[in-house]
């Protein structure tokens, strides 16, 4: 079974969102369920929230593994969000049930509020207007200079390569600033830019800072509800509430809490006490809260604790686990008798899949509603093919699909294998085939000799990300020579006979979608471009993997789980201990 029967599972929903659903796009190397899953609505706490009866308490957040900066620039940033929400000025939060972006030190979304102004030469000015009381936890107000700031570090990064910005920052051609806005110029127009500029710099606490290598930001101002106390232990840090803090409820100051510990929990006895899953600790009680992977190991210890009044919430990501098919010739060195090319034979399969059947039996807890590639939350246009076994297409003799994924991961090897009867269903025999990680995105992938691919792309919905996916799909785009990271139409979809009106179609979508800054345009283009995906069927989505978190709701209120880049903590300026 996919969850435990006995106790309650919390499922944040995953309701459609009106306009346009923005986000980042990253690249990363995923007929009725049975599993008993009860499906419970869990509203969004905002800053519009009834306040609770006082203040005081501290709340302690296990985690499996420490940080090692609060800097979001750092390479060793990855994940630090869970941290960098107590601490940071950012541009924007992310709604944890629409994805949708939520102004949190600017005063709205520059796409929604006529804050974008093309120029005669073709280049596009962005205004943004900080929040007036915003400031730093030093006193000093946050300025448009900050912001100006922020865009000029991340244009020199974007330019030197930097993994941690979004390439569109390299466009960033002049800036301008007063005390509360700022003003920012890009080379050319692109509705890109408003997931890229997400969070905003101290500026006079960095001069002269290194932004990459020579700060792991826990000497910075803080911008959000909590300051660092003491020297940083990633191990074990403590954070205070931040007296500057310029968010209130009702004219009551933000926030409610005194202190938050972030705790790396350990096996007492272990060798050198590594962190491990913070269950044992979430369980004693010694933390309140605790992000928890839905693995087969933790259930039991999950349904004791849910036994004893804790909540375990579940949620989707933007990770969309899938099947890619491969058009080039290259393909045939692994499989001679490959029918990629047959249309009727990927839309057999793509009625075949039974997603909750494959995911049950598997054990695999991830999520089955079928996402979409570009919109990965609301009503999907896959739902066409959640109809149950098609009928066996007309193919040739021998047809045969190898499927090749990596199979480090328990999850990935176990749904392979549970794949078969779907293909068997749509008339080809069926080989699995296990490739370290390392040879499977360096090499099979790129140089495109995989016949069919299981991997995962990463797409919440934003503008950045929708337009890095449509490129990914772009049947005018190829691979790079090699580096997986690269970006590029991995499945070669508009070779091997596969070109036509809709893949010319798709790539118009491709131009106006960079070109456009209307939002509703942009959102009409991304879903005609859905709507191509689920005709053609270059690729099949397979699931969403998901993201837990365990309460301990006599402990604290007003957590809600994000399974945004968000992270659960990004509305920690409202959590609260219950009864003060």
């Amino acid at each position: 079974m996919i969850l435990a029967a006995s106790f309650v599972v919390l499922v944040v929903a995953c309701t459609s969102s009106s306009g346009d659903t923005t986000t980042t796009a990253g690249l990363q190397p995923q007929a009725t369920t049975t599993a008993p899953v009860v499906s419970t609505t869990v509203a969004p706490v905002t800053t519009t929230t009834e306040a609770p009866d006082g203040f005081g308490g501290g709340v302690t957040i296990g985690v499996d593994f420490p940080s090692e900066t609060l800097n979001p620039f750092s390479p060793d940033a990855f994940g630090i969000h869970m941290y960098g929400n107590l601490v940071w000025a950012t541009v924007y939060d992310i709604d944890p049930d629409t994805w949708d972006r939520i102004p949190d030190v600017i005063e709205a979304m520059p796409s929604k509020s006529d804050g974008i102004t093309v120029n005669d030469d073709g280049t596009m000015t962005v205004m943004y207007k900080i929040v007036d009381q915003a400031m730093w936890s030093d006193g000093e107000p946050i300025t448009g200079a900050d912001l100006a700031l922020t865009a000029e570090a991340m244009r020199d990064m974007a330019v030197a390569g930097e993994g941690g910005v979004d390439p569109v920052m390299a466009t960033v051609i002049g800036t301008e600033a007063d005390s509360k806005s700022a003003s920012i110029t890009f080379s050319e127009p692109t509705l890109a830019f408003e997931d890229a500029l997400w969070i905003i710099l101290p500026s006079h606490a960095l001069e002269g800072v290194d932004l990459v290598d020579g700060t792991d930001g826990t000497e910075w101002p803080s911008g959000g509800p909590f300051v660092l106390e003491g020297e940083a232990n990633f191990d074990e840090l403590r954070f205070v509430r931040n007296e500057n803090y310029w968010k209130s409820v009702d004219g009551r100051a933000l926030p409610y809490l005194d202190a938050v510990t972030i705790l790396a929990t350990t096996e007492p006895g272990s060798q050198g006490d590594e962190p491990v899953s913070p269950i044992g600790a979430f369980v004693a009680h010694v933390v309140d809260v605790a992000p928890i992977p839905p693995v087969p190991l933790e259930y039991d210890h999950i349904e004791s604790a849910v036994t004893e009044g804790a909540e375990f919430h579940y949620v989707p990501t933007p990770i969309i686990e899938h099947l890619t098919f491969n058009f080039s010739d290259a393909r045939f060195e692994t499989n001679p008798d490959s029918v990629n090319e047959f249309i009727d034979f990927r839309r057999a399969l793509a009625a075949s899949i039974n997603r909750p059947q494959i995911l049950d039996e598997t054990g695999v807890a991830w999520f089955p509603e079928t996402p979409g590639m570009l919109i990965p939350v609301g009503e999907s246009v896959w739902s066409v093919y959640e109809v149950g076994i098609a009928q066996i297409p007309e193919l040739p003799e021998g047809a045969t699909s190898t499927l090749g994924t990596t199979c480090e991961g328990d999850s990935r090897y176990r749904i392979k294998d549970a794949l078969e009867p779907a293909f068997t269903a749509a008339g080809v025999m069926y080989e699995p085939e296990c490739l370290d990680s390392s040879v499977f995105f360096g090499e099979t992938i790129v140089e495109g000799t995989y016949d069919i691919g299981m991997w995962a792309w990463v797409s919440d919905g934003g503008y950045a990300s929708q337009l890095r996916v449509l490129e990914l799909f772009d049947p005018r785009s190829v691979p790079p020579e090699e580096g997986f990271f690269d970006g590029g139409n991995y499945g070669r979809w508009g070779s091997g006979g596969t070109a036509n009106n809709s893949t010319v179609r798709f790539s118009e979508i491709v131009d106006e979608a960079k070109a456009t800054l209307d939002p509703v345009a942009f959102f009409d283009l991304v879903r005609e471009a859905e709507a191509i995906l689920a005709t053609e069927l270059p690729i099949i989505p397979l699931s969403s993997r998901g993201s837990g978190l365990a309460i301990w709701p006599d402990a604290v209120t007003g957590v809600t789980a994000n399974g945004s880049r968000s992270t659960f903590t990004w509305n920690i300026e409202l959590w609260q201990r219950p009864g003060k």
